[in-house]
Formats: structure tokens, sequence, C-alpha cells
């Protein structure tokens, strides 16, 4: 194994650090071949892995294979430098992480492999570009009807019709509310993405009950047929993961507001340390080719007329599961339903709760 000149210091007679394991920086050493000689913690901890775990192997083809042939590329030319891979961006779809990777050579002919995590500069960036969306376009259109209809109100004066007046009162009444259900929607995506509070043991199935019940309690007169599978544990924050899944769980109530009868369930099972769930209804579905769109703000698939809101909740989310280690993919069809999958860090062993 190299040792690394550059990132070791003397601390005392007989003794050294190697700085290497010290920085926050994720770093690896490779060599000429590709084998990854060594990685700090910081490494270890943007996989998820113990560090060990990645050296005497090409890790790169496993965690970074969009760069893998560059990084291989370059490493052939070593001790020669190769520019072209200095704050390189790449996206790690999976953990929805946005990093920035460096390799540049040592003089002891090996490499030096450096990654940075820019995703919580991206995130607060895309927040940035959804509020002044969300305040320059969707709150533009309420706030110019009220002022429409108040105009209104104010030219006719005391000889307006009465029921003129109402009408014009219900609409200024109604563009309020949808501004201040949107104002509401964006303050949650901007607090969406905050760190996780301490982790705990969480009853995901009492949760799908508390929310189904809510929801029931909301609108009594929809039939509704609903499945909640029992002993469904999860690790997180409750209240965030409470939030999560009545984001899911009321876009399958409202989307199936055209059924007779409201058919939702959801199950799940433990797979290694994640708990993998499905959340399947049976409203309206949509086309496949368009399900890029679902998680991004504001981007809808259905109308008004068909229950489509602000266009934030299944944002929201995915915000949300990411912030607690987890993710949201969806499959649907039209006009049969729509099945979210919803992957998050399941109860370790030594903390598993009994039900």
């Amino acid at each position: 194994m190299s040792d690394i000149a550059p990132l070791r210091t003397t601390a005392d007679a007989g003794a050294s650090v190697d700085l290497i394991d010290q920085l926050p920086t994720s770093l690896a050493v490779l060599a000429p071949d590709g084998r990854w000689l060594r990685a700090n913690p910081a490494m270890g901890a943007l996989w998820g892995i113990d560090p060990i775990a990645l050296t005497g192997r090409v890790a790169h083809q496993t965690h970074l294979p969009a760069l893998a042939d560059r990084i291989d590329a370059a490493l052939a030319q070593l001790p020669a430098a190769d520019d072209s891979l200095r704050d390189v961006a790449v996206t790690d779809d999976a953990a929805g992480r946005h990093l920035r990777l460096t390799l540049q050579p040592l003089a002891d002919g090996t490499a030096l492999l450096q990654l940075h995590d820019d995703s919580a500069l991206k995130r607060l960036e895309a927040q940035q570009e959804t509020l002044a969306f969300g305040i320059s376009h969707e709150l533009r259109a309420p706030v110019r009807a009220i002022e429409q209809f108040a105009r209104r109100l104010l030219a006719h004066d005391a000889a307006a019709d009465p029921q003129t007046a109402r009408d014009h009162l219900q609409r200024i009444q109604h563009a309020a509310g949808h501004a201040g259900g949107l104002i509401d929607a964006l303050l949650e995506t901007m607090r969406a993405s905050r760190p996780p509070r301490a982790a705990a043991a969480v009853d995901i199935s009492l949760l799908g009950d508390w929310i189904c019940a809510e929801l029931q309690d909301a609108d009594p007169g929809r039939a509704a047929e609903i499945h909640i599978a029992p002993d469904l544990w999860a690790w997180g924050d409750e209240h965030t993961l409470k939030q999560l899944l009545g984001k899911l769980l009321h876009n399958a109530w409202k989307f199936s507001a055209h059924r007779d009868t409201v058919r939702i369930e959801l199950e799940g099972e433990r797979v290694g340390d994640r708990l993998q769930l499905r959340l399947r209804d049976a409203g309206r579905g949509f086309d496949m080719r368009y399900a890029e769109r679902l998680f991004v703000p504001f981007r809808r698939l259905h109308s008004a007329d068909d229950g489509a809101g602000h266009g934030l909740g299944l944002a929201i989310a995915q915000q949300l599961a990411r912030a607690q280690g987890g993710h949201i993919r969806v499959e649907s069809e039209p006009d049969a339903g729509t099945t979210f999958f919803i992957e998050l860090p399941a109860v370790p062993d030594e903390d598993a709760a009994a039900p």
C-alpha cells in the first residue's frame, strides 16, 4: 500500500498522523491498474460501507459507473496528469446525490480521487427555483383573480346585483384559499429537506390506519375498501414519515374520486436492512411515458377537474423520503391505478420493536 507523503505529518518522534483519514472530504488512493489501495472514512460514509470494503478492487466500476471508463483511461496515463477529470459533476441517481469528482496524480505513481458532495447546495438551488417559480407564476394567478373581482365589486358599488356580488365574493374567496394553500405548500417544500431528527422505530401500519381514518372522516360519504398490512416498521422520524405517507395516501384518495369505491392497499416486507413498501390504488392512473414529471414541482399529469392540485405534494413526498434515507418510485396504468414503491431504512436488528 502506498503512503501519501503530502498527507502525512509527524506528530512526535516515532509516531505520525495520517491526515487522509482525518479529512472530511471523501478521498481514495488508486493504483494505475484501477485498484483502490485505500479509502478514508469519509469515502466509506458516502457509500454507507466500511472503507476497508472498497480497497483491493476496482471500486469505481461499482460506485461510479458513469465515470468508470474515464477514470480507467486517466489511470492508464499515470504519472501524466489528466485535467479532464477535475471538478466533474456526476449524479448518483439511486441516492439522489450530486457529486463532484477530481482525479490527480501523486508523486509515487498513484492517483488521488476526491469526491465532494454538492447535494445540499443543489437542493438549496432547487428550492430557490421552486420558490421563485411558485411566487412568480403559480401565485400570480389567484392574486390576479382576487384583484380583478375586487375591482369589479368596487366598480358596481351599491348598484351591483346581489347575486353578481355574491359570485364575485365567492371567486375571491376561492382564489384566496388557493393562494393560501399554495403558500403553505411552498413552505412545506422548503422544510422537507431539513436534516432529519433523531431516528426511532416507527409503526408504519399504525400511521397508515391513522391517516386513512382521517381521510374517511373528512369525506364520510365515500365508500372505501382499505387494507393496511400489519407489522410494517421503519427507522426514522415519526412526524416526517406520517407526512410522507399522508401525501401518498391523500394522492390515492384524491385520484380515486371517479370510482364508486376507493380501494387502497399498503403492504410490504423487510429486505435486508430496508423496508420495501407498496402502496396501490385503483384510481385514474397515468401514462408511464410521463412518469419523470411526477416528482417535479408544478408538473401536473392531470387537470384540476381530475383532482390535480398545486403540483407540489409528490415532490414534497420524494424530498421527505430522501431526507429519511429512502426514495420513492412509481408504476401506473391509465384508468387502472397506481403503485408507489417506497423504500425506507428498516429498524436495526438490535432495536427491533416488538409489535
